[in-house]
């Protein structure tokens, strides 16, 4: 009997493949560059085409371009002395959402000096350069699928906070960031009335994925090496999977964990597919894992890597993973790197490998997103990129 139960438990620790999900043969293509890119700092990516921003001079620089990276419009957010954007998302309706920081409007003195001053030594004074107001008033921008900014929506006199993502739905807005003592959460409505702040665990646990539920509460998904949602730590650090009320109360946490592992969640979608890394017994490896809304694996696997980057949803139950692969895949032919090499490969709704784009040429990606009639289409730094 102990001999049966350790030839099981040995087979459930080597199995790569989700069970019933035989690898197909199938030959690596190489992914296709549509066109080059402006530098950028963010990106959302929606059936309306890419919008991408950066911070320029005090100012939000806005541009959308269609598919084949022509430019369609640009706009300029400078309506406050200071500005700076963080993190873009895009509503059903095409409208584009940035969350970042501005500075107060400050008020101009107006009493004037009575007098000349005498300047007997004929001094020349050099202007100072003026200093760069404290950005501390949390700011969202929405700007509609032609270019106009439709609304400005600013919380005063916050702490400066780093953003790291905001995630849309019917009922409002999520928005998820960083003061550097736990990750904050403030929720908006549509029409801009803020929430108090909520800080969720320590700087020990930090968060990289956001999705908001039509009811205002949300799935939230990082990593963690303390106590959160009173389940305790039991690798060098977990992935976490939490959920969290409107009102920002963790209602649900489940820890991916192995003793002596170092694990984090780097991207989701909204139907609980989730990529991150694993680091365990000196080896590194890619993990990719369909949930079900329970946070319960209905399939995983694991496969070598440098690091896992970016997460799709496809049509039909497939899913999209970008990642730096370092070794062959099983199933996959004509490809077996060298070194951290990114790829991107489709799972289909068993978790078989169905397609695999050699994406070489996909340097620092920003936004990854399947779009009806157009397929999968990534944004990095040296491109855009089409599947």
């Amino acid at each position: 009997m102990k001999r049966f139960a350790f030839a099981v438990i040995a087979a459930l620790l080597v199995s790569s493949y989700p069970a019933g999900a035989a690898p197909k043969s199938i030959a690596a293509s190489e992914i296709v560059k549509v066109a080059p890119i402006a530098e950028h700092e963010g990106v959302t990516i929606s059936e309306q085409g890419i919008t991408i921003f950066s911070n320029v001079e005090k100012k939000v620089l806005v541009s959308s371009l269609d598919f084949l990276g022509a430019e369609k419009w640009k706009l300029a957010l400078d309506g406050a002395p200071d500005q700076i954007a963080m993190s873009a998302a895009s509503d059903k309706e095409g409208n584009t959402w940035l969350a970042g920081l501005t500075s107060a409007v400050s008020l101009n003195e107006t009493q004037s000096a009575t007098s000349v001053p005498v300047n007997v030594d004929g001094v020349v004074v050099e202007q100072v350069p003026a200093l760069r107001k404290e950005l501390n008033s949390l700011t969202l921008w929405k700007i509609s699928s032609t270019g106009s900014l439709i609304g400005t929506y600013t919380e005063s006199a916050t702490a400066p906070i780093l953003i790291t993502a905001i995630s849309i739905s019917s009922s409002g807005i999520s928005i998820m960031g960083d003061r550097g003592a736990g990750t904050v959460l403030i929720t908006a409505t549509l029409s801009g009335k803020f929430s108090t702040a909520k800080t969720i665990g320590t700087a020990k646990s930090s968060f990289t994925s956001i999705i908001r539920n039509s009811d205002g509460s949300a799935q939230m998904y990082g990593a963690s090496s303390e106590t959160l949602g009173g389940k305790k730590l039991v690798g060098l650090r977990d992935g976490i999977l939490a959920k969290v009320s409107k009102t920002g109360a963790l209602t649900n946490v489940v820890r991916s964990s192995a003793n002596r592992a170092t694990r984090s969640w780097q991207s989701a979608t909204a139907t609980y597919f989730l990529v991150g890394d694993v680091k365990v017994s000196g080896k590194n490896e890619s993990a990719f894992t369909k949930f079900n809304s329970s946070f319960v694996p209905t399939w995983t696997l694991r496969l070598p890597s440098q690091g896992a980057q970016l997460a799709t949803v496809a049509a039909n139950g497939n899913h999209y993973a970008l990642f730096y692969s370092t070794s062959a895949i099983p199933g996959v032919t004509g490809w077996k790197p060298s070194t951290a090499t990114p790829i991107v490969i489709r799972f289909d709704s068993k978790g078989v490998i169905t397609q695999a784009l050699k994406a070489t040429q996909v340097k620092s990606a920003t936004s990854m997103a399947h779009i009806a009639k157009v397929g999968l289409v990534i944004v990095s730094q040296t491109g855009i990129y089409k599947g």
